[in-house]
């Protein structure tokens, strides 16, 4: 129900009780008083007190109790409703693909929202085993020319786990951090970049240089010939009969 039909019914209930009221009060004063009569307007009085003062209640006081609590504790602001809410809902559904397209959506509309990019990236990676696609995107997203250096650096740093983590490419990885720390000398993005570039390098040797598992040499076989000292079989003849 909207204020306005709201007031328009409490006014039409005082005005009722108002002419009961006056009703009763000019029975009272005529000479012939029937008590009956009289009773029965008092009581459908108090009942339509009753009832004027409940819908007032229901209707009227929490409008003005948030009305004071705007006034005095917050600014009565409009909450502006949260731009993933679609994604998040279809990730919570599990829908992986439309949670990849409401973010799409999203970031479309602004592509300053690396939130949504970074999500685009993880879904396809660890949800959607796409990482091809996560970093076909991060590219695409990574070609506008008006970006920051520190969302430039952001967004390669994704592309770096997109290309190290899940696709094991650390040609390209290395590429990307050395760039980062060329282009941004002595900053904090640099520093990130090298540390996770002496890390990559790290695994990547282990990797290559991994040591042999030791093995034992077979011994050569050893041919002892016929055994020194060893007597040869030999057979007695038996003189004839």
């Amino acid at each position: 129900m909207r204020i306005i039909p709201r007031v328009l019914a409490v006014v039409l209930m005082l005005t009722a009780m108002f002419l009961l009221i006056k009703h009763v009060r000019g029975m009272e004063e005529a000479e012939t008083i029937a008590r009956s009569q009289l009773v029965t307007y008092y009581f459908a009085i108090l009942g339509l007190g009753a009832v004027t003062a409940f819908v007032f209640c229901v209707s009227f006081l929490p409008l003005l109790g948030e009305f004071l609590g705007n006034f005095v504790f917050t600014p009565n602001e409009r909450i502006e409703r949260n731009p993933h809410a679609e994604a998040l809902s279809k990730i919570a559904a599990g829908d992986f693909a439309g949670a990849v397209e409401e973010y799409r959506a999203v970031y479309d509309d602004n592509q300053d929202d690396l939130l949504a990019a970074t999500e685009i990236a993880r879904i396809y990676c660890e949800k959607l085993n796409d990482p091809e696609s996560a970093m076909a995107f991060l590219v695409e997203a990574h070609s506008l020319s008006d970006r920051s250096p520190e969302d430039d650096a952001f967004l390669s740093n994704r592309l770096v786990d997109v290309l190290w983590l899940h696709m094991r490419d650390g040609i390209r990885a290395r590429a990307i951090l050395i760039k980062i720390a060329e282009d941004m000398p002595e900053t904090r993005e640099a520093a990130n970049a090298l540390h996770r570039l002496q890390e990559i390098d790290r695994i990547m040797n282990e990797q290559y240089f991994e040591p042999l598992a030791p093995t034992v040499a077979a011994e050569p076989a050893v041919d002892a010939g016929p055994l020194q000292g060893a007597e040869e079989p030999h057979t007695q003849n038996t003189p004839e009969v």
